[in-house]
């Protein structure tokens, strides 16, 4: 198909060989196709009829998907690297040999540092990286025990460095992508701290170790690299390439209404919130919290209302498709179900700042997903905090208690991507890229 362009959701014109339409139906297709495989096939095949063969067919079906996502379709939809938030060997050299002497002996510099950092982490921490690859059953994890071990190591960890360096990082938009993740980060950041104080006080921080917290940053940046490359890099962009920017007046509550909207949306969301939680958390006999406990939780979730509600405000359409794809990276992570919801409220606020391309850098992203998942794991998990404890095991072969009723909300989550796909097909007229 001939290369064009599409005007995505918050106003840049994208390479892409396919229709709007088609884009968003793909991307539904896809995660309909994920919740499927793990729960319609592998929970009700694998678990519940404890079937190791459909366990092993649905681990190849979903490696199948995760090919067709990274390799196949960027290149059907004639996407580059940047538009993945991705570098290129090609793109580095060109921003070396335009550089100024000075600039180019600082970024060689700083990528020396890099290659010779990632590689001793790489040494120091290689039975982490062995597990996290997979490879432990080939024996590599003995490498580190001498030579001829070590050199493999060595290689393994240039070869992954480079890989990095040169494909993993992009550098034309870094320092405003990173500054965008900080400003998200850092106030998120700053919440889990208040809300594990609030609940544990001085206790949150009786076994905290900053090296582990700074390796676990180190770990999650890398993993949210890679998550991200799957949802904000592919289902991001399908999604935000099936809307256009929003020309309606509509689209935007005047200045005049906007604190008034802002304040009495988020004192009405955090409060129904707080309501549900309550309930959500009594105990197997009906005890509850302390009726005081709805107006911490509502002060908690205040903020984070405030923010959905303001940016609602400057532009509904773009917050609520960034709504739709953050939901993609949330519910994949049934059936923690504190965990969907942290990841659905991350994945709206990745999604919402990638979809610009100034911001459109996944190791910028990699750091809101390292700072915020090694806080988030370090107070809310390891049974550290009581009622408040997030599951980090999530999927199909995860479930503690597996019955049939662990299905109602995957099939309610299913339905709803297929109403989305049925009312999106029904509303929108067929284009082509310009």
């Amino acid at each position: 198909m001939q290369q064009g362009y599409v005007r995505t959701t918050a106003g840049d014109l994208e390479r892409e060989r396919f229709s709007p339409k088609a884009n968003f139906i793909e991307g539904m297709g896809i995660m309909t196709f994920i919740l499927v495989t793990l729960w319609g096939i592998a929970y009700s095949f694998g678990v519940m009829e404890e079937s190791n063969g459909v366990k092993k067919f649905s681990e190849i079906l979903l490696t199948l998907g995760a090919l067709y996502m990274l390799f196949v379709a960027p290149f059907l939809h004639g996407e580059t690297a940047s538009a993945w938030g991705l570098g290129t060997p090609r793109g580095l050299w060109k921003i070396l040999k335009e550089a100024a002497p000075l600039k180019r002996a600082v970024l060689a510099l700083i990528l020396t540092g890099l290659f010779v950092g990632l590689n001793t982490m790489n040494i120091y921490h290689w039975e982490e990286v062995v597990k996290f690859f997979n490879l432990r059953e080939t024996g590599m994890t003995a490498w580190k025990q001498g030579f001829p071990g070590i050199l493999g190591m060595v290689a393994f960890g240039s070869i992954l460095s480079l890989l990095i360096i040169t494909f993993g990082i992009r550098y034309d938009n870094f320092l405003s992508a990173f500054r965008t993740a900080m400003i998200v980060a850092l106030p998120l950041f700053a919440l889990i701290l208040l809300g594990a104080v609030a609940q544990r006080g001085s206790a949150a921080f009786s076994d905290f170790k900053m090296g582990a917290f700074l390796l676990g940053i180190f770990g999650y940046v890398f993993w949210g690299f890679v998550q991200q490359l799957l949802f904000s890099s592919y289902l991001g962009t399908r999604i935000r390439k099936g809307f256009g920017p929003s020309t309606a007046a509509s689209n935007v509550i005047a200045l005049k209404n906007r604190f008034g909207f802002t304040a009495s949306a988020a004192t009405i969301g955090s409060f129904a919130t707080a309501i549900l939680l309550l309930i959500l958390l009594r105990d197997g006999e009906g005890n509850a919290l302390p009726g005081w406990s709805v107006f911490a939780f509502a002060l908690f979730f205040l903020p984070l209302f405030a923010v959905y509600a303001w940016f609602f405000a400057l532009d509904r359409k773009r917050l609520l498709v960034a709504t739709l794809s953050g939901s993609c990276f949330g519910l994949i992570h049934i059936d923690s179900y504190g965990l969907v919801g942290v990841t659905f409220l991350l994945g709206i606020a990745l999604t919402y700042v990638f979809m610009v391309d100034a911001n459109r850098n996944l190791i910028a992203l990699g750091f809101i997903h390292g700072l915020l998942g090694s806080s988030f794991g370090t107070f809310f998990s390891d049974g550290k905090s009581g009622a408040l404890e997030v599951d980090y095991g999530v999927g199909p072969w995860n479930v503690d208690n597996p019955t049939w009723g662990v299905l109602i909300f995957p099939v309610l989550c299913i339905l709803f991507y297929g109403a989305m796909t049925c009312w999106y097909t029904l509303l929108h007229k067929e284009t082509t890229p310009a």
